[in-house]
């Protein structure tokens, strides 16, 4: 056999292993990248679930509050005996004398989500995960975390102030509370399909 022979099979070879060593870097590449990818995608989720059991615990600790606060506003208007009780110079100091502890904001967290869709790392979610946590996220906002802005701008409007109002704003109160309530005990049930549809992908 030729030289020359030899020469073109030594170099065929050679190539070969060149593109194969090459086609493995790109393989190990990609499977690291994956890997990471999976590690990041497990550990937000982790981060999203546990703000949502966080965001849960919260509403579980103040909704009954909100819940009594409505029935307590309510008591007062139906009853002017009680009412006279109150000693006041605006709606807000007659609502303060009622109302136990202020408001309680419902005290929503969504870093976590909001993170996720940042990053971009929600696009590796699959379409459940993502439909399950944008409701979850939507009701939130939309839900309690609105209601209770609607409430604290009734202390900021000056009609609030005026006395001759102020049966006017507890009615506005005893109703508001009432619907965060409502919102807060639908939001706890939505949480709870949410864990339960992420525990099972698991």
């Amino acid at each position: 056999m030729s030289k020359s022979k030899l020469d073109f099979r030594h170099l065929l070879i050679e190539a070969v292993l060149i593109v194969f060593t090459v086609l493995l870097a790109l393989a190990l590449s990609e499977w690291r990248s994956s890997i990471k990818e999976d590690n990041t995608r497990e550990a937000v989720l982790a981060n999203i679930v546990r703000e949502i059991k966080a965001n849960k615990e919260d509403l579980e600790s103040k909704k009954e509050y909100h819940l009594r606060m409505s029935k307590k506003i309510k008591n007062y208007l139906e009853s002017d005996s009680l009412w006279q009780l109150l000693n006041y110079q605006s709606g807000i100091e007659a609502m303060m004398q009622i109302l136990d502890s202020g408001i309680q904001n419902p005290d929503l967290q969504s870093g976590a989500w909001r993170s996720a869709e940042l990053s971009g790392i929600v696009n590796s979610f699959d379409y459940e995960t993502i439909y399950v946590l944008s409701n979850v996220y939507r009701i939130q906002e939309d839900g309690p975390a609105s209601t209770w802005k609607e409430l604290a701008s009734l202390f900021g409007d000056p009609s609030s102030y005026d006395p001759e109002n102020a049966k006017r704003l507890g009615l506005m109160l005893q109703l508001g509370f009432a619907e965060l309530y409502s919102q807060e005990r639908s939001l706890i049930y939505t949480y709870d399909n949410a864990l339960q549809a992420l525990e099972k992908r698991n």
